[in-house]
């Protein structure tokens, strides 16, 4: 390589909501991160997107690292009145009770929604990435338990990595918040004309990376393979009128659009998420 090619950084990535509780995630989570996997690497910088209600509560972040902050506007974009009016303030939980307070859920909110079409695709367009060669993507929950002993990137790269995730976290979404994204994406590719690795029928409903990890090259999803399925599912509604969540929407696309080869399981430690998962 010439030496007077300067490589691109890569990046960790976050977005944190205007509540003391992400604040208090995130700082445990920072401090894992810098113990346990920033000391095995370098060229990197660590990203924090967040709306603009964010206010003092930024002033109660505890950590050692530089961070970045990148403002972000999240919503839905500007739909036809016939997709509006299918869209519900809360959609319903599907193991959750529903309605009346007392049930402990009203559903899922158009926050929530918001948060599944950012990282779905709206994540992937952001100028800022576009310095970077691979992004690691967490959420403030996200706590790597132990040390990784090797650098993350320098394995993305070495690996020829599109798309890097947790095995053992794999899982199957609840049917009811995937309904029709099988036969959406059969009739899109049958439209597009589009090359696939696979078939729809071959990926099992409902089938999706724990997206609260994973391992991406920041130019892989800007082609138009990806960007394009995306445009696709947004301009559909189906994200705020079904809540699709970018999990399954992810896997779905990599496992499609993706050279098989370049999807590629992380290991080596110890993750949690909610449950804990050694990778």
């Amino acid at each position: 390589m010439d030496k007077n090619i300067k490589m691109k950084k890569d990046c960790v990535a976050y977005l944190l909501r205007s509540s003391q509780d992400d604040i208090d995630m995130l700082n445990k989570s920072l401090s894992l991160l810098e113990n346990n996997l920033l000391k095995f690497t370098k060229n990197y910088d660590v990203i924090i997107f967040h709306e603009d209600c964010l206010g003092t509560l930024k002033d109660g972040i505890q950590t050692n690292i530089d961070l970045q902050f990148h403002e972000i506007v999240m919503g839905p974009p500007e739909y036809p009145e016939e997709i509006e009016s299918q869209i519900p303030e809360f959609y319903p939980h599907p193991t959750h009770g529903n309605g009346p307070i007392a049930w402990g859920h009203k559903g899922f909110t158009m926050g929530y929604r918001n948060m599944c079409r950012f990282f779905s695709g709206e994540f992937h367009k952001q100028e800022v990435l576009t310095n970077y060669e691979y992004y690691l993507r967490l959420d403030t929950d996200s706590y790597i338990l132990t040390a990784l002993n090797y650098d993350i990137f320098s394995f993305a790269r070495n690996q020829n990595l599109n798309y890097g995730y947790a095995a053992p976290a794999v899982q199957i979404d609840n049917p009811k918040v995937v309904e029709g994204l099988n036969k959406f994406t059969k009739k899109y590719i049958t439209d597009s004309n589009v090359d696939v690795h696979t078939t729809v029928d071959s990926i099992e409903e409902g089938k999706m990376f724990y997206t609260n990890f994973e391992l991406g090259k920041v130019s892989w999803f800007l082609e138009p393979k990806y960007l394009d399925y995306y445009k696709a599912i947004d301009d559909s509604g189906m994200i705020y009128i079904k809540r699709w969540g970018d999990a399954p929407i992810k896997y779905m696309a990599i496992t499609l659009f993706c050279e098989p080869e370049t999807i590629i399981p992380v290991r080596g430690f110890t993750y949690q998420h909610g449950a804990e998962y050694r990778l």
